[in-house]
């Protein structure tokens, strides 16, 4: 049981039985074992609770941008003590815009209110909590209106990269055909994400050599433009390239110019 916690009992019991006292005939003794409070302790430890440290601090399980912000706020005094039966409230806002807002919460021992905001985007967050009191209901005592500012930055998930593969087509050094279909490379259209890989293989049964090279041709000239270049490659050779940059990414055979691609990176 931490201090709070058996602060806040303690004055429970003793107002109980300030009750009972009072509720006594005045005329009767009380019996040798009756409980007899000082009304000085009473103010002790109400005092003790209106100086306790309440120091929050947030538990963010999400802040990726695209999905709600999730946390708790925890409590600890000055000493690193944990705080319980803690009041407080608790607000949120991104680009100006309230996303959070939980007035009247309340941290009880094994019932942590999770607090969800509305979609992230990759702009600050400006997260304000405020304390306001310990206890229950009428017995609320220690700090009250005290605010605390947090800011958090939201993050792009990490994503899995996939693996994309780009073919050279059988024949395709030997005959023009495929230029018709666009199936020289195979297949001729890809599109990936930033990150991904992209996997280039020169499987051309017939052995002929080929290249991916990333560029443009205006007939039978070329012009490479340096993004990626496997240059010329055996048969089973393999060259791996990841994007950085969204955009088309057109790419062509440096042996045979009428074998031409694009990628799509978004």
């Amino acid at each position: 049981m931490n201090f709070t916690y058996g602060l806040i009992a303690i004055v429970g019991l003793l107002v109980a039985a300030s009750l009972v006292l009072i509720s006594l005939d005045p005329q009767e003794t009380p019996e040798s074992n009756a409980i007899v409070i000082p009304e000085t302790k009473i103010a002790q430890i109400e005092e003790d609770l209106n100086q306790l440290s309440v120091n929050p601090s947030l538990l963010p399980s999400i802040t990726n941008v695209g999905d709600a912000l999730v946390l708790e706020v925890e409590f600890r005094d000055d000493d690193g003590n944990i705080v319980d039966h803690v009041n407080y409230d608790i607000f949120a806002s991104q680009d100006s815009d309230s996303i959070l807002s939980d007035p009247a919460a309340h941290r009880h021992p094994g019932k942590y209110p999770v607090h969800e905001s509305t979609t992230l985007t990759d702009s600050s967050i400006d997260i304000t909590v405020v304390v306001q009191g310990l206890g229950h209901g009428d017995d609320i005592f220690g700090p009250k209106g005290v605010e605390t500012a947090f800011t958090l930055t939201p993050v792009v998930a990490a994503q899995t990269a996939t693996n994309t593969e780009i073919r050279t087509a059988d024949n395709s050094g030997m005959s023009m055909d495929c230029q018709e279909y666009l199936d020289c490379y195979t297949p001729s259209v890809v599109t990936v994400s930033v990150g991904d890989v992209v996997t280039m293989i020169n499987s051309d049964s017939t052995a002929a050599m080929h290249s991916f090279t990333a560029g443009t041709v205006d007939g039978f000239t070329p012009s490479p433009s340096g993004t990626f270049d496997t240059g010329i490659m055996s048969a089973d050779d393999t060259f791996e390239w990841v994007p950085e940059s969204t955009g088309e990414v057109p790419y062509y055979c440096l042996l045979h110019t009428w074998m031409q691609g694009t990628i799509i990176v978004e």
